[in-house]
């Protein structure tokens, strides 16, 4: 009798041959030579298809460029596979949107049209509102404060959030944050906004302003240094090494230290394409994105540093929050608090405690 695993196999063996042995038992492949013969061609096709499923590379979008430190963090993780697997597994980068751009990449990874991706987790929050936590204001005090939030639970919260729509976390990626930039004096509370006109870079980002008590308007990067520098704008809201590689420390006076918002991203997975690798595979890739994640984390912090050395060293007054200060940022921008609280449902009220207990 064939085995289920043998009956897959039978279209190989041809059909005279098969009513042959049937009517000549010493011909009959499933004899004791016939029977060896066989179980051999099974596990050469079997290996066979093992060793061409592994020979495919997998795909992970990207939309950085190479040089950029999260396109470094991404190639440690496509190193770190190789190493690991022994060169059985591949990840090719394709970088610099060449396979996807930002706006296409959740459904991308959704329908499978590429194994892995990089995601602005920005980018979710159409289909789940939740994910936008990383965007209310003040939440987060400093970089240690996302890990802390992620190891604090909200992992697993997200986890079984995306694996609704068939997508696998594979690690986090943090991107740093955003702070204050103007030429008319230090912003050390509220009312220090009044009466500036400042860049906001997205919707959300305006309503930030707007409850601070600026007036937003949304201008693209590439027309931002022309703005500041013909007085068009009074300021700007960026992160501190777009700041300098876009020379904005050449036409500001003042930097607030707020770390009000942050971009976050995470490097996401087809779930029914991770669902079909062994549990070998899986514990390489888990692996190789705990080592991704830890160097993405050491960059960010890296490039943190050298860039606010470099405003300071631009001749930018720098004026870092206290605490008390920050409190009073808090209250000015509550209403957006409750704002994501009543738009993020359940999933929110669940995120929105974890991050109040972390240190402020």
């Amino acid at each position: 009798m064939l085995t289920s695993k043998s009956k897959k196999y039978e279209t190989l063996i041809p059909h005279h041959f098969q009513e042959e042995s049937m009517h000549h038992p010493q011909h009959n492949i499933f004899g004791s030579k016939g029977l060896i013969l066989f179980a051999a061609t099974l596990c050469t096709l079997a290996l066979f298809a093992a060793t061409s499923a592994l020979a495919a590379p997998i795909k992970l979008s990207n939309q950085f460029p190479p040089q950029h430190h999260v396109s470094k963090g991404l190639q440690v993780f496509a190193d770190k596979v190789k190493e690991c697997s022994k060169g059985e597994m591949e990840v090719r980068i394709f970088d610099s949107s060449s396979l996807f751009r930002d706006a296409e990449i959740v459904k991308a990874i959704r329908n499978g049209s590429t194994e892995i991706g990089l995601v602005p987790v920005n980018k979710w929050s159409g289909i789940l509102p939740a994910v936008d936590i990383f965007e209310v204001p003040f939440t987060f005090a400093n970089l240690q404060s996302l890990e802390q939030f992620l190891n604090a639970g909200a992992a697993p919260i997200f986890d079984e959030a995306f694996a609704k729509y068939g997508t696998k976390v594979l690690f986090w990626v943090d991107y740093g944050y955003v702070q204050f930039f103007n030429n008319k004096r230090p912003l050390k509370s509220p009312a220090d906004f009044s009466g500036l006109t400042m860049r906001a870079f997205s919707a959300g980002d305006a309503e930030i302003l707007k409850a601070l008590g600026a007036a937003p308007t949304i201008i693209s990067s590439s027309e931002l240094y022309m703005a500041l520098q013909r007085g068009t704008i009074d300021g700007t809201t960026t992160g501190m090494p777009a700041a300098v590689a876009r020379k904005v420390t050449e036409v500001q006076k003042y930097m607030t230290l707020s770390n009000y918002s942050t971009a976050e991203f995470l490097v996401q997975a087809n779930q029914k394409w991770w669902n079909g690798l062994s549990s070998e595979q899986q514990e390489i890739l888990n692996k190789a994105s705990r080592d991704a994640e830890a160097f993405i984390r050491q960059e960010v912090a890296k490039a943190e540093d050298e860039a606010l050395a470099a405003i300071k060293a631009a001749g930018l007054e720098v004026h870092e929050l206290t605490s008390e200060e920050r409190q009073a940022f808090v209250g000015a921008t509550a209403a957006l608090r409750e704002s994501y609280l009543k738009k993020s449902g359940e999933l929110g009220e669940k995120l929105m405690p974890i991050a109040d207990k972390l240190p402020k």
